[in-house]
């Protein structure tokens, strides 16, 4: 079908108590794997690009990509731009036909993050794409960081709930990306959710909250989270992880002149993995 609303996607997600994956697909192969695994499990999903996977195949060509595939498929699909930090970016996103943009300007101080998500708010909308932005910083794990001291940091920078009152009221975003104890590039789960906080931030704002760093979180904890009032769930670690796994194993399998087609590896390692035990 063709690609559908962000905020249609979303709401639909907080009426009924469950949340729409987005995930962040590096290349053709992952954008199929992820669109396939949708359609397979009925489950909406979006589809999250940014700039660096913007830059490296083309904004014009990854749209049309997503589109044909969303229009084979009879799930839902939205196509997100994330992490925009240049206004530049979000406005080409716009015209291009993403259904939605987040400006993040969370490392900004307050009034100007504030400002410039308003500024970007005001084009999306005449052009009927929803806006996400970020309050309170999400951390970041990198392989050298110490765990524990990467949660200290974390639990210093969570989102007040009635700060995100205001900067909903004052910006008019659509989606909000609160800070509650997830992390950026964390494969494992790790992250201590700030359950209460969530709760507490959802009743402030009434807009779908987005979790990003999803795949730092374990099972029970996301249920929890969603629960509490998270519509959107970004994952980007996990799932390059096994990527990079299997194609690994692949490259290591067939040598520098073997199967032209190994990047299918990656998009199915189970099933590639079956079909050479055999």
């Amino acid at each position: 079908m063709p690609l559908v609303a962000t905020c249609e996607l979303l709401r639909d997600a907080q009426r009924r108590g469950y949340a729409v994956p987005g995930f962040e697909p590096y290349n053709l192969e992952q954008i199929q794997a992820v669109l396939e695994a949708a359609e397979e499990e009925r489950a909406p999903v979006l589809i999250q690009l940014w700039a660096e996977v913007l830059e490296t195949y083309g904004m014009d060509l990854l749209v049309a990509i997503v589109r044909t595939i969303a229009d084979r498929i009879a799930v839902p699909v939205g196509l997100h731009l994330d992490h925009a930090t240049d206004e530049t970016l979000v406005e080409r996103a716009i015209v291009a036909g993403f259904t939605s943009v987040m400006f993040d300007g969370s490392a900004l101080p307050l009034e100007e993050n504030v400002a410039r998500t308003r500024r970007v708010v005001r084009k999306a909308h005449a052009y009927g794409v929803a806006v996400e932005a970020e309050l309170g910083i999400v951390g970041r794990l990198d392989p050298a960081d110490d765990v524990e001291e990467t949660l200290r940091r974390v639990a210093d920078l969570l989102t007040d709930p009635s700060l995100a009152r205001r900067f909903v009221e004052e910006t008019g975003t659509d989606i909000l990306a609160p800070a509650v104890g997830t992390i950026h590039g964390c494969p494992l789960p790790l992250a201590r959710l700030d359950i209460p906080r969530i709760a507490a931030i959802a009743r402030a704002v009434q807009v779908p909250l987005a979790l990003h760093g999803g795949s730092g979180v374990g099972e029970e904890a996301l249920q929890q989270a969603i629960a509490a009032g998270i519509a959107k769930v970004n994952i980007d670690t996990e799932v390059r992880a096994v990527s990079i796994a299997a194609l690994k194993e692949q490259v290591a399998r067939i040598g520098e002149t073997g199967d032209p087609v190994y990047l299918d590896y990656a998009r199915y390692p189970r099933a590639v993995r079956a079909s050479t035990e055999e």
